[in-house]
């Protein structure tokens, strides 16, 4: 015995857009909690990441679209050719075209990251801690050499201590 209930096509919609939107606000979230750079850029790259374009939610959305644009041929009507059609320019706008501006602003924050000091990557992760390997040595000493690492590379000195 099936005890899923049914849900209307327009209740299942509206709990589909609730589910997005909590999604979008935790990126929202994530980026403005700090005024720091990184997690801004983290939250953009969340969005579109020009390394992986076919992986964020602008990826998504473009997915959603283009999937709807060739069900939707399936329609016997006058209009379909139309509809594909701005369907199909929505679908590059989204990806494409957004993308591009994120990219353009990650460009320009990139200089604002900090840079790592072992790996000399400026990365979104990347943050100032004490040096995980003399932490780790010397864990009585107060005072530790602070240093910009990213998550890979704090765990390396970590290990290597």
């Amino acid at each position: 015995m099936d005890r899923t209930p049914k849900l209307t096509i327009d209740q299942e919609l509206q709990a589909a857009v609730a589910i997005v939107r909590v999604g979008l606000d935790r990126i929202r979230d994530a980026a403005c909690r700090t005024e720091d750079v990184g997690p801004h850029a983290a939250a953009l790259q969340a969005l579109y990441n020009p390394a992986h374009p076919g992986a964020g939610v602008l990826a998504a959305v473009a997915d959603v679209i283009g999937t709807i644009s060739v069900s939707v041929t399936e329609v016997d009507h006058e209009d379909i050719d139309r509809v594909t059609e701005l369907l199909d320019e929505a679908q590059g706008i989204a990806q494409d075209s957004t993308g591009d501006r994120i990219r353009y602003a990650l460009d320009l924050l990139t200089p604002l990251l900090e840079r790592c000091e072992e790996c000399g990557q400026q990365k979104p992760d990347v943050q100032v801690m004490p040096d995980p390997f003399s932490t780790a040595l010397y864990p009585e000493e107060p005072d530790h050499r602070q240093i910009p690492l990213c998550p890979p590379c704090a765990t390396h000195r970590l290990e290597e201590s």
